[in-house]
């Protein structure tokens, strides 16, 4: 078994599994369906029975446990896994599904696409038996070596980046809420030994072949295992997504869902704000799934502390500034089309959604001519014609004239930064955006 990086000494900062269990069930909102994400690994198989055991000595009759195992195909015992965990679930009580990954693998970034596609099961299965919350085992442990990866990569300043949210919304349509991140996996381990349940131990978890392992293997050698006040990094991380969304409404207007206008005032907000801001501005208007670097985002604002008018690119938008302020609009270039068949979706260029409920295949390019009539005459007009050249024109194929578009094709805005994983501190920056792009706010989080 991997050796606990964190020291016994420590342990009055962590939560035991049944009260961790406890405070879930108790703050969760009901009526609840919960589908316990479980590997058969120590972790979920505590967290599932910690709160199959909670809801035994205090039944909640608006509450419901269920549970899936994702069989990712990647080694051939998971298979034999998964039905040692049904028979874990059947003992228990527990209704239980697996869903497997099947199709080719990845040859890179392999453990980048299990998540993605694990995630994704659990939401078809969340939504094939109706749960309305999922929940995973990530523990303290987890949140250690995420903080450790993660530090030399965050474009935060110092004390604003995070690790591992509590809350996930996923693909728009789900919360995932992680019970444990305050538990230990020692006291997981010793919980699970005191009512003699076992668990199964993944190899994958010993392969220094993965980042995650050799971070682990490295802090086990430290002797401070303590997590650096990740609290306080969720608190201000928070509070700085509350004050870039009052910031958004009050300076920066959006026309088009392509062109950002942000007014002169705006511009002298306060370096933190601005850099969290215009990062996951940059992000969406690009079409990224991460907002810009710091390095880029420095250059951005040496940039906009001149004052000089000009424009600037990173991230894949430019950001053109002008005596009434900043105007933020793709880059023309890199946009690829997008094929969308008949009762098909896509996303093109990770900025809007295309939904194809027709009998014709369609194709989805930038638009080749701008109307007037579609931005407000006071803006720029150079600002105008960036902005609209990198707008989606729908045209049909097999035969169908040139700029057909039907009542049958829906577009709609897509945040890359967001819409696929968007966490509980980033909520009010995003669901503000929503507002600016004429969107229903995102999914209230279940806790």
């Amino acid at each position: 078994m991997p050796a606990d990086p964190i020291p016994a000494s420590a342990a009055s900062a962590f939560a035991l599994p049944e009260d961790a269990a406890a405070d879930f069930l108790d703050r969760i909102r009901r009526p609840a369906h919960i589908l316990v994400s479980i590997s058969g690994g120590s972790d979920s198989t505590g967290l599932l029975v910690a709160l199959a055991d909670r809801l035994k000595s205090f039944p909640h009759p608006d509450i419901t446990l269920s549970a899936a195992t994702i069989d990712h195909g990647l080694r051939a015992e998971s298979a034999a896994e998964a039905e040692t965990v049904a028979a874990l679930c059947s003992r228990l009580g527990i209704a239980h599904r697996t869903g497997r990954w099947v199709g080719e693998k990845p040859k890179s970034g392999i453990m980048a696409a299990a998540r993605e596609a694990r995630y994704g099961l659990l939401a078809d299965i969340a939504a094939e038996i109706s749960a309305n919350v999922i929940v995973t085992a990530h523990t303290s442990d987890d949140q250690r070596e995420t903080l450790a990866m993660r530090a030399a990569r965050t474009v935060f300043e110092d004390g604003a980046g995070t690790g591992i949210a509590d809350a996930v919304l996923f693909d728009r349509r789900i919360w995932i809420v992680r019970p444990f991140l305050g538990c230990r996996r020692s006291d997981i381990r010793d919980y699970l030994s005191r009512q003699s349940i076992g668990w199964i131990d993944d190899p994958s978890n010993e392969d220094p072949h993965y980042e995650r392992v050799r971070i682990r293997k490295s802090l086990a050698e430290q002797t401070d295992g303590r997590i650096d006040g990740p609290d306080a990094r969720e608190v201000e991380r928070t509070a700085l997504s509350a004050a870039a969304a009052g910031w958004l409404a009050a300076h920066v207007t959006v026309h088009c869902c392509a062109l950002g206008e942000i007014r002169s005032e705006g511009l002298r907000a306060d370096a933190k704000l601005l850099r969290y801001a215009l990062s996951n501005l940059a992000a969406v208007f690009g079409g990224r799934a991460f907002p810009a670097g710091r390095d880029r985002m420095d250059r951005i604002l040496d940039f906009l502390a001149a004052g000089i008018e000009g424009r600037r690119t990173a991230a894949g938008v430019v950001f053109d500034l002008r005596g009434g302020g900043l105007f933020l609009m793709r880059e023309s270039r890199g946009i690829a089309p997008l094929t969308v068949a008949p009762g098909e979706a896509g996303i093109w260029d990770g900025r809007f959604e295309v939904t194809n409920r027709g009998r014709h295949t369609i194709r989805v390019e930038p638009k080749a001519d701008v109307g007037d009539d579609l931005f407000s005459k006071n803006l720029p007009k150079g600002a105008i014609r960036r902005a609209g050249a990198a707008l989606p024109e729908i045209r049909a194929i097999d035969g169908i004239p040139r700029g057909w578009a039907g009542s049958d094709v829906t577009v709609s805005p897509y945040f890359a930064p967001f819409d696929r994983f968007l966490t509980r501190f980033d909520l009010m920056f995003a669901d503000r955006l929503a507002v600016s792009f004429g969107r229903t706010p995102y999914l209230c989080p279940p806790l």
